[in-house]
């Protein structure tokens, strides 16, 4: 991706003036970018290349792809409609044929990819947006309603940020907020809120709640 970028700026600025030019490469001296658990995609490179060509021309590929926890490598006849950079990791989302329905891979697990001669469609109910709009983070489907209160100390970060496009704050007397979301995988939002301690408490759903303290009481339980 490095390369396509460094080559699209070569060309803006042969457009541009000289001076408009310089400020252009100037702009890394005035503003600086921090990822945290980003990933290394520096063994990815003929992966999104072929990734990406296959998307373009909505061609079929065959990939070997190794799922998280899984040892052995399963190869796959995926229709690509889109790479997704989402939480600094970059994931393919499209029809795998074997499972007959849109799935995600993460890209640095994927070893290696073919592209078939095989033309595809992407289907006209298929809206990348929609599905986008159920998710947390990155997990998409039917979406439910989860509620949460923060202390009055998180107030101010809960209520600078857009955690989710469904997102509703109510403010309380006592400086705390409360955030109802619509989204899709509670286990995404639990790993959010375990971050936030005793400053967070889930209102709903129960067994979200439930499995929040339970969590907590494993952690208590491996300290002894």
């Amino acid at each position: 991706m490095h390369d396509a970028l460094e080559s699209a700026i070569q060309k803006i600025g042969s457009t541009l003036p000289a001076q408009s030019f310089q400020f252009l490469r100037g702009l890394e001296q005035a503003i600086a970018v921090s990822e945290f658990g980003w990933k290394d995609y520096s063994h990815s490179r003929q992966v999104i290349e072929a990734l990406t060509k296959a998307i373009l021309h909505h061609l079929t590929v065959g990939m070997r792809h190794r799922a998280a926890g899984y040892k052995n490598f399963v190869e796959h006849t995926v229709n690509p409609y889109r790479l997704w950079y989402v939480n600094n990791g970059l994931y393919l989302v499209g029809f795998d044929h074997g499972k007959k329905g849109v799935r995600v891979f993460a890209v640095e697990r994927i070893q290696a990819v073919e592209i078939s001669k095989r033309r595809f469609e992407t289907p006209a109910d298929f809206d990348f947006e929609a599905f986008r709009a159920t998710a947390f983070n990155m997990i998409w489907g039917e979406p439910k309603e989860v509620k949460i209160w923060f202390s009055a100390m998180q107030a101010p970060y809960i209520e600078e940020r857009t955690w989710h496009s469904s997102q509703r704050i109510e403010k309380q007397d006592d400086g705390s907020v409360i955030l109802s979301l619509q989204v899709a995988d509670e286990d995404e939002v639990k790993r959010w809120l375990i971050g936030f301690g005793a400053e967070a408490s889930v209102l709903a759903p129960e067994q979200l709640r439930q499995e929040i303290r339970q969590e907590w009481k494993a952690g208590l339980a491996r300290e002894r």
